[in-house]
C-alpha cells in the first residue's frame, strides 16, 4: 500500500514512516497541505495520514481538495486538538477516522490498512 504522511513535524513523519515501512507500506511524505495535494496528483497514494494544523494549507482544506480529486483515497486525520468540532468537521469532509495525539501506532496502522467505508470514530 502506498501511504502519504502529511505533517509539519519531521520527527513525527519519521516515526510514522519507520513503523509503516516495517509493515510493508511504501511511504511518501509532505510537510504541508500544498505539498500534499501535489503528491496526491503525482503519486496517487491509496491512503493518507493527515495532520489538521499545518502551515500554508491546513488539513481540513487539504481534505476538501483530496476528496474532489479522488474520493476513494483513505484519509485518517491526526491531530493534537481535543476540539470535537474540528474532529467532526474532518469527518464531514471525508476523514475515515480521527486520531488524537498521542495515538497507538499499531492501532493507527490497522485503521489505515483496513478496507471498507469510513467508520468516523474519534480515537484518543
Amino acid at each position: 500500500m502506498k501511504v502519504l504522511i502529511v505533517d509539519d513535524d519531521p520527527e513525527l513523519r519519521a516515526i510514522l514512516r519507520e513503523h509503516l515501512e516495517a509493515h510493508g507500506a511504501e511511504v511518501l511524505e509532505s510537510g504541508n497541505g500544498l505539498e500534499c495535494l501535489l503528491q496526491v496528483k503525482r503519486a496517487r497514494p491509496e491512503a493518507i495520514l493527515l495532520d489538521l494544523n499545518m502551515p500554508r494549507l491546513g488539513g481540513v482544506e487539504a481534505l476538501r481538495h483530496i476528496r474532489k480529486f479522488d474520493p476513494a483515497i483513505r484519509v485518517i486525520v491526526l491531530t493534537a486538538s481535543i476540539d470535537d468540532g474540528e474532529h467532526e468537521q474532518a469527518r464531514r469532509h471525508g476523514a475515515r477516522d480521527v486520531f488524537a495525539k498521542p495515538y497507538d501506532l499499531e492501532e493507527l496502522r490497522l485503521a489505515l490498512m483496513t478496507p471498507g467505508p469510513a467508520n468516523a470514530v474519534t480515537r484518543a
